[in-house]
């Protein structure tokens, strides 16, 4: 479906072939009567109580904020950025609480990659290791968000890979929803390119698909639905050791 912001999303997710319960979450919200979309994916954080639940509280609240908003309060970039970081602020408290009142050995946690499309732009939240890419017109995938695992954050920091010395701990989440009071979350705006498609994703499709393979899906796909489900099965052909988790937009179009 397309609505005003002139984009069509589809999305899955399924448990992989390793694990026995799906951490992930996600939600799309796309309707006509709107100058926005949103498309969001969210990773329970492996080896936290609960991750389950956390991811589902990030795209239920955020999904819920965005149809309750008025018009009006997501009628612009800036506003969408605004509507991001108060929502996010908000779930992060949420579920901070809940982990101070349940006292668990570990503190439920998620990742989060959320997206609002407009017609010639897009905002984009992040926080953890979930990730977004876009296929340009010139058919070149590229990654706008960042990992926010101790390898990667020390690489910015400091210019070395700490990944070489420590695999343990460099895929460590640096940044997720949920186990800290306060939430870092990276807020982001892109231009929207007119032929560009997007794909958001947990960690368990990118990490079982070479950047190759999700090129060509992305590519050879008629619509969003698609994409999604040639995503999906290269994934599991590619291992499935993580739930898998895809959501693609693409301009125009049916889903």
């Amino acid at each position: 479906m397309s609505n005003r912001a002139g984009i069509a999303i589809a999305g899955e997710s399924n448990s992989g072939l390793v694990r026995k319960h799906n951490e992930d979450s996600f939600c799309v919200i796309n309707r006509p009567d709107r100058d926005a979309a949103l498309a969001v994916v969210a990773d329970g954080v492996g080896g936290h109580c609960h991750g389950e639940i956390a991811s589902l509280i990030c795209c239920r609240d955020l999904a819920r904020g965005f149809l309750e908003a008025s018009a009006g309060n997501l009628d612009s970039p800036y506003a969408a950025d605004k509507f991001l970081r108060d929502s996010m602020r908000e779930i992060n408290r949420k579920i901070f609480q809940r982990n101070y009142c349940e006292q668990q050995a570990r503190p439920m946690a998620s990742t989060l990659i959320a997206v609002i499309f407009f017609r010639d732009a897009l905002v984009m939240g992040a926080a953890g290791d979930s990730r977004l890419y876009e296929l340009d017109a010139d058919r070149q995938l590229r990654q706008l968000s960042v990992d926010h695992t101790l390898s990667a954050e020390y690489i910015r920091e400091y210019g070395r890979d700490l990944s070489g010395h420590s695999v343990a701990y460099g895929g460590m989440i640096a940044r997720a929803v949920g186990p800290r009071s306060e939430l870092e979350l990276e807020v982001r705006h892109f231009p929207r390119g007119l032929e560009s498609r997007y794909l958001l994703c947990s960690d368990g499709v990118y990490r079982c698909i070479l950047a190759e393979r999700m090129t060509e899906e992305l590519k050879k796909a008629a619509t969003p639905r698609e994409a999604v489900g040639g995503l999906m099965r290269a994934a599991l052909l590619g291992g499935g050791r993580d739930n898998i988790t895809a959501v693609v937009a693409f301009p125009d179009g049916g889903a």
